[in-house]
């Protein structure tokens, strides 16, 4: 059994949900539905296609399906957001319990079965994944992060410190302090 749970999924859960997804479901392609219907058609998009990589960005995860190294389609995109408290779990089949009412997602292939339940998720292109990624403030945890561009914008803003850090689109990830 392997599960990544936090109460409250805040910046630094996000980049460890991203890695440990990446160990066990990236370059694997699984059977995906939508337990609750909620997300049917991203269901359907990603169905049987590689999950080819998966990104923390503050509290927003982009996980990535095909693409030009899997196959002949442009990827899809699941941007996720989990909001208070949502879960992207992963067990071995013979061990995976039942999806709940707010499973918005399962994959299943390889042994493994991955149920996600988030507040946002939604499927798109990489158009979706840049307009997103455009709004979102530096991600401190990320090695990509512009110290100077952040502190620029900190500098510059007649707002507190705490509601600097608590702005997704200065601090991305932060969260509640």
């Amino acid at each position: 059994f392997f599960s990544v749970v936090s109460s409250m999924v805040e910046g630094h859960s996000v980049h460890r949900i991203a890695v440990a997804h990446r160990r066990r479901l990236v370059g694997k392609t699984f059977k995906a539905t939508s337990p609750n219907g909620r997300f049917a058609a991203g269901a359907k998009a990603i169905n049987g296609r590689v999950f080819s990589q998966i990104e923390a960005v503050g509290k927003n995860l982009f996980a990535r399906f095909g693409g030009p190294d899997h196959d002949t389609s442009p990827p899809v995109v699941i941007h996720v957001h989990f909001g208070m408290s949502g879960k992207w779990t992963v067990h071995e089949a013979h061990k995976a319990p039942d999806p709940t009412p707010t499973t918005r997602l399962r994959l299943e292939g390889h042994g493994l079965i991955s149920h996600l339940s988030a507040m946002t998720v939604q499927e798109g292109g990489l158009d979706m994944e840049t307009q997103k990624l455009k709004s979102l403030g530096q991600d401190p945890l990320r090695a990509d992060a512009s110290p100077e561009a952040l502190w620029e914008r900190v500098r510059r803003s007649k707002k507190s410190i705490g509601q600097l850090l608590m702005d997704q689109s200065c601090f991305a990830g932060v969260g509640n302090i």
